[in-house]
């Protein structure tokens, strides 16, 4: 859709969410419809003021989801969705850490032969492989790959998130043996040293 249907979808989901105040049964549903479209604009528009609003509203729809209820999976998903957007730009640990609680959350939610476990394994696996750029965790990366490895052999062979998850498993299988090399190399040199 356009920017300008987006700005009136988001202008309309204001309106809603106005009629839904604090205590109303149907807050967070109101507040994450208006997280989506403001989510959308942003991926169009890449405007921080809504990918902060965003994130803003997702907290507030997720604090209103205690465990068991049926849309705390969908407010974790956009609320680690968003965090890994400001994460990408502001390279933020704590963005980091935090997307990794709630995917970790999300996917403990989406078990085994749940039709969206594969997208919630890659998701995970993107935020722990980008930690371990950051930390240089063996664990994390190890952990990366295993999630990459499950992933992708839930996704058909036809998925359009199949390639993107093969490559993201590929530079992680990339990234560990450039690690275990340097270990030999470090380990090598100070057995000559000493």
């Amino acid at each position: 859709s356009s920017l300008d249907d987006l700005t009136t979808c988001i202008r309309l989901r204001t309106e809603a969410l106005e009629h839904r105040p604090t205590g109303h049964p149907d807050r967070s549903s109101s507040l994450e419809a208006l997280g989506w479209a403001l989510s959308e604009r942003y991926k169009r528009s890449n405007s921080l003021d809504d990918l902060a609003t965003c994130i803003q509203l997702r907290t507030e729809a997720l604090k209103l989801c205690p465990t068991g209820h049926p849309e705390r999976v969908r407010s974790l998903v956009g609320l680690g969705w968003a965090l890994s957007k400001r994460y990408k730009r502001s390279s933020s640990l704590d963005d980091l850490t935090t997307c990794i609680r709630l995917r970790t959350e999300a996917l403990e939610l989406r078990p085994t032969g749940h039709p969206d476990r594969a997208s919630a394994l890659e998701d995970l696996a993107w935020a722990l492989d980008c930690r371990y750029d950051l930390s240089r965790s063996l664990p994390d990366l190890e952990r990366s790959i295993q999630l990459y490895t499950e992933g992708l052999a839930l996704y058909p062979h036809d998925h359009p998130d199949r390639d993107n998850c093969r490559r993201s498993l590929d530079r992680a299988h990339r990234k560990q043996s450039g690690y275990k090399k340097l270990k030999r190399r470090i380990l090598a040199w100070a057995r000559s040293a000493s």
